[in-house]
């Protein structure tokens, strides 16, 4: 696995590059504003190419993100280094002490630090919410920030995730919702989650609906 770790970290770099180029060609839509100190971006994980590209063109405060082991984060890590954001390593699931990479993170916004990171975790199930971004939030007292994403033209990529990737010349709608802060006594409970999962799919829709609205209008225009 080390010998292959170049070249992952290699082929991160690219796809990071391939977001940087598709953005210089990309009209994107924004709705909702974000927090003006740092905060917690969540999505999930089929958005994390375009939240990557559409942050590292934004940069709004320095940026940090979880990366698994193994392969799949030799990757990741060189996509964020080249996107010009800082990776956090996670430990094997099940194993080392994933308690610690959370207060590195709750540290992280202390220092003025936002962070990244994908509800439904490095490996799935799809859209099936983790708890680690909500601990943090609890942990920091700073706002998660729901984020939904959509682009067209684009393709999914066949893998568990099914990861949008844009194509250049795409229109992207990005949405920010309304920052949530969860209390220090707050319970991390089922409907907490709930109420996560469901604003993140909500922020998904409402920004392809800004991509149909907006293909709407070109079509009367057409017309007329």
């Amino acid at each position: 696995m080390r010998v292959l770790t170049p070249f992952a970290e290699t082929w991160g770099r690219e796809i990071a590059r391939y977001s940087r180029w598709t953005m210089g060609s990309a009209k994107i839509t924004f709705e909702g504003e974000l927090p003006s100190g740092p905060f917690i971006a969540v999505t999930w994980h089929s958005m994390n190419l375009l939240a990557l590209a559409v942050h590292a063109e934004r940069r709004p405060h320095p940026y940090r993100a979880f990366v698994p082991p193994g392969l799949a984060g030799a990757t990741m890590r060189g996509w964020l280094v080249a996107s010009r954001m800082e990776p956090v390593p996670l430990p094997p699931d099940g194993r080392g002490n994933p308690i610690a990479g959370l207060r590195q993170m709750a540290r992280s916004l202390e220092a003025d630090w936002s962070i990244g990171i994908a509800l439904d975790g490095p490996h799935g199930p799809p859209r099936k919410l983790r708890s680690g971004a909500l601990w943090i939030a609890r942990l920091s007292g700073k706002p998660l920030v729901v984020m939904g994403y959509a682009a067209r033209p684009a393709f999914r990529v066949p893998r568990w995730d099914r990861q949008l990737v844009p194509l250049p010349g795409a229109r992207i709608a990005v949405v920010y919702e309304e920052p949530i802060v969860i209390e220090r006594r707050a319970e991390i409970d089922e409907a907490l989650r709930s109420r996560v999962s469901d604003a993140v799919n909500a922020a998904e829709q409402r920004a392809w609906a800004i991509l149909d609205s907006h293909s709407a209008l070109k079509s009367d225009r057409e017309r007329t």
